[in-house]
């Protein structure tokens, strides 16, 4: 469980959003959410790794999120912090009524 002193850095919740392109196809694009987009959050590095993707080498940082809790973040969302863009991969609720969101999100990554 995070102190609320240990939650020190700014982070962007977003959503993506779908919009037809006029010739039968879809555009997304990122916006922020409508409700309090921007949280306090604790950030901890948990690992990271290296891949051969089309025969180029990714590299790729997992970290994870500590913030208050909120029931409009799910798997589907990213954040943003320090100006990179972070997919969520895990949203891990505890208990009945938590007081703390931990994300696992990867950076790195295509959206």
């Amino acid at each position: 469980m995070a102190r609320p002193g240990a939650l020190d850095q700014r982070v962007t919740l977003q959503v993506t959003t779908a919009t037809a392109d006029g010739i039968g196809g879809v555009s997304r694009a990122w916006s922020n959410l409508s409700t309090a987009p921007t949280v306090w959050a604790s950030v901890r590095a948990k690992g990271g790794g290296e891949t051969m993707v089309a025969d180029q080498q990714t590299a790729t940082q997992l970290f994870l999120f500590t913030i208050r809790n909120r029931a409009d973040v799910t798997e589907m969302n990213r954040l943003v912090w320090q100006s990179e863009p972070y997919n969520i991969r895990r949203v891990e609720r505890q208990g009945p009524r938590p007081m703390y969101l931990t994300i696992e999100a990867e950076r790195g990554v295509a959206d």
